[in-house]
């Protein structure tokens, strides 16, 4: 929630700081701290795209790989139990 407000807030900024006419000293004014804004936000979205990516792969993974694994001990499990006679908990 944070990083949101704090990445629109620094949006607003550059939107409301954005010289609409076409005076090269406005520009001029308005010069490296557009640039560190944009960059910002530039490499912010890129990290969340990437961070989102690499943690659905993550996810992914775990469905495929561990839930397959803990059915087959599931299964193994349920066989010891009924070899030996256990019965289930009531």
């Amino acid at each position: 929630m944070i990083e949101t407000a704090s990445k629109a807030g620094m949006g607003l900024l550059l939107a409301v700081a954005t010289p609409i006419g076409g005076d090269p000293t406005l520009w001029a004014q308005w010069g490296l701290a557009g640039l560190v804004v944009g960059y910002t936000l530039w490499r912010d979205h890129n990290r969340e795209r990437r961070m989102s990516a690499a943690i659905e792969r993550d996810h992914k993974w775990m469905r495929e790989t561990l839930v397959d694994a803990l059915e087959r001990n599931t299964a193994a499990l349920e066989k010891v139990a009924t070899r030996f006679g256990i019965k289930e908990p009531a």
